[in-house]
């Protein structure tokens, strides 16, 4: 059965706190899905992505591909993913593909998956489906950053991600300065029976509830889950198998 708690690994800067207290030890062995780069640094049950140049390996404008991090997301053990035609193309052996919406659907398999035009949404969408819409969400790395009105006046970029990897994401404020987060992640209210929990206490996402880290790892329990057993359930359920 899968368990109806699942841990969502972001790319926010506010994971720096949490891996500095023992983040990545106290959620081992849960159930958890790194989105994107969160791969490399936790453990988790399977990666996801939205980005198609993030999949194969399109990094940075004007480089060449970056063939070390294409065969890293190919040895991963799941991968689940958006269908774009140029992943349709390349996708791997260990990698589920999913149709994608624009509008807020439970019926993700045939109707697809919630994304707007963020892979934070994507991941919300998918683990709320995963869990049957009854459980608990811990949004970790859910930022949403924004540079500071002295940042903006200075010309600064902000710290965006907790690691330093080179891609086109880093230090780009730009969108979430002129979108609000209330628009991307609203639709998500409406299931009453999942709890949702934003582990950070600073992020300008203001839908769900707050909590810092310390809060968060005293709602932890103790149980642990077969990492193997639950990829071979999760494959099942999206009639992968």
């Amino acid at each position: 059965m899968i368990p109806n708690e699942i841990f969502l690994i972001g790319g926010g800067n506010s994971i720096s706190n949490g891996i500095s207290l023992g983040l990545k030890e106290k959620i081992k062995n849960k159930f958890v899905i790194a989105l994107n780069f969160a791969f490399y640094d936790f453990e988790h049950t399977f990666m996801t992505f939205v980005d198609s140049d993030f999949y194969l390996g399109k990094l940075e404008e004007k480089q060449p591909l970056n063939k070390e991090h294409a065969n890293a997301i190919k040895n991963l053990p799941l991968v689940i993913g958006h269908d774009n035609n140029e992943v349709l193309k390349y996708k791997y052996p260990n990698t589920i593909l999913l149709k994608n919406s624009y509008t807020y659907t439970r019926d993700i398999l045939k109707k697809g998956c919630f994304r707007s035009i963020l892979c934070g949404c994507w991941a919300i969408s998918l683990a709320m489906w995963l869990i049957d819409f009854k459980g608990t969400l811990f949004l970790i790395g859910y930022d949403f950053t924004r540079r500071t009105p002295e940042q903006i006046k200075n010309k600064e970029k902000a710290k965006t991600h907790y690691y330093d990897k080179k891609h086109r994401g880093q230090g780009f404020t730009y969108y979430y300065e002129t979108h609000k987060p209330e628009s991307f992640f609203q639709p998500f209210l409406q299931e009453k029976e999942i709890k949702i929990y934003n582990v950070s206490p600073n992020s300008n996402i203001p839908c769900f509830e707050k909590i810092d880290y310390p809060t968060f790892f005293n709602k932890l329990t103790d149980v642990k889950h077969d990492q193997n057993q639950l990829r071979t359930e999760i494959k099942g359920k999206l009639h992968a198998l």
